[in-house]
């Protein structure tokens, strides 16, 4: 039986291509860029509408920051902490979901958009009174896990996220029926894509995979 040494000569004796090791993957990285350059001149608007969006999303963090440095954590606000760390998270999964677009991967950033639209929506909710950070993450209450209390804790979890989505954008939040019709369409499409990527696939099969294509 080959240790890790041996593994990893035997993949770079046979996957170096023109002396790279995954040489094949040279041409795909140089569309990648080609496409992002791209995308940067046909979509000049959408351009300064993210540039702006995550610089100002920047500049929050680091007053936030500032202030912790100048004055201390909030006492007043104990769940204060978590909920920056919650922004921080939030701010990576956008670059994320932005960097798959501008590499030629927008429907794999749009799937992934699911979760920060859920998260957005959660912070809302909190900042409204409508639920807590622990409920939402389902440890109120928790001292110690074990395999019957995180499988009580995931229940928990998935019906305060219920409850909560329920408030907030469906049946029960007061928006008008077509408005809740707009939204409903908006998850399913969501579904589509995170659970199989339909939407990717029946794109790529009805364009071809043609133009622009980061595709070998």
């Amino acid at each position: 039986m080959m240790d890790v040494a041996e593994w990893q000569k035997r993949l770079e004796r046979y996957f170096t291509v023109d002396g790279v090791i995954g040489g094949h993957l040279l041409e795909i990285i140089d569309k990648e860029k080609k496409y992002g350059e791209y995308v940067i001149t046909k979509f000049h608007g959408q351009r300064v509408l993210m540039d702006s969006f995550f610089s100002f999303f920047i500049e929050t963090i680091r007053v936030a920051n500032s202030q912790i440095k100048n004055k201390g954590w909030p006492t007043s606000y104990p769940q204060y902490g978590p909920i920056i760390l919650f922004y921080a998270m939030l701010f990576r999964s956008f670059r994320a979901v932005e960097n798959l677009f501008t590499c030629g991967y927008p429907l794999d950033g749009y799937a992934m958009l699911r979760d920060i639209k859920d998260r957005a929506l959660f912070l809302g909710a909190i900042v409204s009174g409508i639920t807590s950070l622990s409920k939402i993450f389902g440890y109120a209450g928790v001292k110690a896990l074990t395999e019957e209390t995180y499988k009580k804790l995931k229940a928990e979890r998935k019906k305060e996220e219920f409850r909560v989505l329920n408030l907030m954008i469906r049946t029960k939040s007061g928006l008008d029926e077509a408005i809740r019709f707009e939204l409903q369409k908006w998850e399913n499409f969501f579904h589509e894509e995170v659970h199989g990527s339909k939407l990717t696939y029946f794109t790529e099969g009805k364009n071809g995979c043609k133009a622009k294509s980061v595709y070998p």
